[in-house]
């Protein structure tokens, strides 16, 4: 049986990505919310955020040539915004509000006796990331530049008003 030079996952992951960060009806799936943790300002509650990104904040495994040794790690870090306040567990996951393309840049802070982290986050286009994504998915699992390409004119040709914004899924601090 012959493979089509193209794949679903770019529409599978942004259909993940969809269901991450939109309410579903009764009985679907679970309603994702902001953490307890967030405090939204005045700029942040109006308008409304338009989606919720869940975000996790760990540090590089122990494989990592980064890695930071599990003594120095802080118990928490701060996230602010000029739209939200939030103090996070490390490592572990928050919701956080995301404002389409007027996502603003947000400030990580985490401080212990022996390491500090202090670094400004800038929102990314998550759907882009995620069409590129698939597209080097394609050249790693065979279907070749055939099938990035196939995915390059998929991303290229969507309705790019619909593209969700937030921050990165994953914040190392190193």
């Amino acid at each position: 049986m012959l493979k089509p030079p193209f794949s679903i996952a770019p529409l599978t992951l942004l259909l993940a990505l969809a269901a991450c960060t939109e309410p579903t009806p009764a009985g679907g799936h679970k309603v994702l919310t902001l953490s307890d943790t967030v405090q939204l300002t005045a700029a942040g509650a109006s308008p409304a955020p338009d989606k919720i990104t869940p975000v996790r904040i760990t540090f590089p495994d122990s494989r990592s040539y980064s890695a930071v040794p599990p003594a120095f790690h802080p118990k928490t870090c701060e996230l602010s915004s000029s739209h939200f306040t939030a103090v996070v567990k490390i490592p572990g996951q928050v919701n956080l509000p995301s404002y389409g393309a007027g996502t603003p840049p947000m400030r990580v802070r985490c401080v212990s006796d022996q390491f500090a982290f202090d670094e400004t986050v800038k929102p990314v286009n998550l759907t882009q990331q995620a069409y590129s994504t698939a597209a080097a998915a394609h050249i790693l699992v065979g279907y070749g530049l055939v099938g990035a390409a196939v995915t390059a004119s998929q991303a290229s040709q969507r309705d790019k008003s619909q593209d969700v914004y937030g921050y990165p899924l994953k914040i190392e601090l190193q």
